[in-house]
């Protein structure tokens, strides 16, 4: 299921008989206790779950993306696309993945900001094509109400704009790479200012010091299980539903 474990023959075999999942993240700070590469490993570790369910192949990940805009461009190590790269560089995965005989993807994205340049590359991408069609989704807007109010129920949900390196994000990296995870350092943090408008250049005091901008100490493994097992249900009714198992 995974592309880059493939021979060029068994590609060629499967491509065009597969759903074809691209992951996108990014390469953006979490907090002291996350790597930075949450936003990458998330997604693609769903659409492995979601492989296991659905006739469907993982190409591999974007793993840069659009500039962070809660504050994580001022943390070392988050290394951002331009919006016009992200666009050309999804763009061409598209193009060069429907030249080998794909015809049916599921653009699966792991990085808020992403969002608009995604879909203008899938825009672009339909105009040239006339028998592929494109899913895209992001993770966090197919978690039920009921599991909001289950994994929140103590903290309180603060809404999703400010749910980084916080109780779910914590709690998937829990599920999927408990190893990464700095149990340690885990920590609850909240911003004391959230404009309601950008500021260019970002000012400093619009996100904690630490990167992490909710409580992070109510996040845990289970309820990490529980919130990718109710998402990749949720994914794999989309994918049937709109590309055909």
């Amino acid at each position: 299921m995974l592309v880059e474990q493939m021979t060029w023959e068994e590609y060629r075999a499967e491509v065009s008989r597969r759903i074809v999942i691209l992951p996108v993240g990014s390469l953006e700070q979490h907090g002291p206790h996350l790597p930075l590469n949450v936003d990458v490993m998330i997604p693609t570790s769903l659409a492995k779950m979601v492989c296991e369910e659905l006739h469907a192949m993982v190409l591999p990940p974007i793993a840069y993306g659009y500039k962070s805009q809660s504050g994580g461009q001022l943390f070392p190590g988050t290394t951002s696309l331009d919006g016009t790269t992200l666009i050309n560089l999804t763009l061409d995965i598209l193009r060069e993945t429907y030249r080998h005989g794909g015809r049916r993807f599921l653009v699966l994205n792991g990085h808020y900001e992403n969002g608009a340049f995604l879909t203008e590359a899938v825009e672009l991408f339909v105009r040239e094509v006339d028998d592929a069609r494109v899913v895209i989704l992001s993770w966090w807007d197919q978690v039920s109400d009921e599991m909001v109010d289950e994994l929140f129920a103590e903290a309180g949900f603060p809404g999703w704009e400010m749910e980084h390196a916080a109780i779910t994000e914590t709690a998937l990296m829990q599920y999927f790479a408990p190893e990464l995870v700095r149990e340690d350092k885990i920590i609850d943090d909240q911003t004391e200012r959230m404009p309601t408008y950008s500021i260019f250049p970002p000012p400093d005091d619009i996100i904690p010091k630490s990167g992490v901008l909710y409580k992070a100490t109510y996040a845990s493994r289970e309820k990490g299980e529980k919130l990718a097992k109710q998402v990749v249900g949720t994914i794999v009714q989309i994918a049937r539903q709109e590309l055909g198992s």
